[in-house]
């Protein structure tokens, strides 16, 4: 098994991934990871990985099977699975369910319902499609969440289909204090946000236009087969001089700029990019964009000093 995941370890197709953006707890722990598992591709023993990056020998072969896992855009998860807590498959209960009285040790255990008893899925799709719940985008503590409206009501018919299908008071929900409407919750909101129009809909959208049909995309198998477009937003604050027709300079701060990017699935090439200054980019930043992408790339020309392209 060792070989072959030596041979797949080809760390130049694997997504790139941003090691600045972790916090500094846990980008000491990916730097030691990333650390071993280059070694281990570069040809060099277990004993000397575990005494140069402090890797113990389960540990590595552990985050070797991570890195050549299929991640569901296609790609391997490479570096991803190398960062801290980061899960790359789901969590499936082995155990019996043991409650304890604080409400604890059932993790888990909605999966395990669902996996026994697959109408439950089925039911929850039903009840997304049918509107039964609405989705309501609420600023707490200046983070973005996403609050479902009409979960009680749904919550007491999840109840109900759990009594029909022969769960009685000993059973998980009903021994859980809650009765699993933090689970029920979360799988509500995964089917919501399943697909773009279904979510659009269901936070209040009346018209989509140019939606596809069909929400799944094949990966692709060569190069400007499918291309993704991005939008990133950057928090930052930016003061802009701007330079009026009399000649008088104006300054005015922005605190958030679009990075709009357009990239090439395959090869992860970026084929276009627009910077919008707006606070919200509109259908115009996305035209440019296009726009970019399809024009013929023009070298820049840069004013910092020491700043440049690179060695081709």
């Amino acid at each position: 098994m060792n070989r072959r995941i030596r041979r797949q370890l080809d760390s130049d197709q694997w997504p790139a991934f941003d090691v600045a953006a972790l916090p500094d707890a846990q980008r000491k722990a990916f730097l030691a990871r990333r650390q071993a598992v280059e070694l281990y591709a570069a040809g060099a023993t277990v004993a000397s990985i575990e005494e140069t990056a402090g890797v113990v020998r389960c540990e590595l072969y552990r985050l070797l099977d991570r890195c050549v896992t299929a991640h569901e855009d296609g790609r391997l998860y490479g570096w991803r699975a190398l960062v801290p807590y980061v899960h790359v498959a789901e969590y499936q209960r082995v155990h019996s369910l043991v409650v304890r009285p604080n409400g604890a040790g059932a993790a888990g255990a909605f999966g395990a319902l669902v996996e026994r008893f697959p109408a439950i899925t089925e039911w929850i799709e039903k009840q997304v499609h049918a509107k039964k719940v609405t989705i309501d985008r609420v600023t707490t503590g200046g983070a973005l969440r996403m609050r479902l409206r009409g979960l009680k009501a749904l919550h007491a018919d999840f109840l109900k289909l759990c009594r029909a299908l022969g769960l009685t008071a000993g059973d998980y929900p009903f021994n859980t204090e809650r009765l699993a409407i933090r689970s029920l919750a979360a799988a509500v909101r995964g089917a919501c946000v399943s697909g773009f129009a279904r979510s659009a809909h269901l936070a209040g959208a009346q018209h989509l236009k140019g939606t596809p049909k069909d929400p799944w995309v094949p990966a692709a198998t060569q190069a400007l087969e499918v291309v993704e477009f991005d939008g990133h937003r950057l928090d930052v604050r930016l003061k802009v001089v701007v330079r009026d027709p009399l000649g008088f300079e104006q300054e005015f701060e922005i605190e958030r700029i679009w990075l709009l990017v357009i990239i090439d699935v395959f090869s992860r090439a970026v084929l276009g990019y627009h910077v919008s200054l707006n606070r919200e980019y509109n259908r115009y930043d996305v035209i440019r964009t296009i726009e970019a992408a399809l024009e013929p790339h023009r070298p820049r020309a840069f004013t910092l000093p020491g700043v440049g392209y690179g060695p081709l």
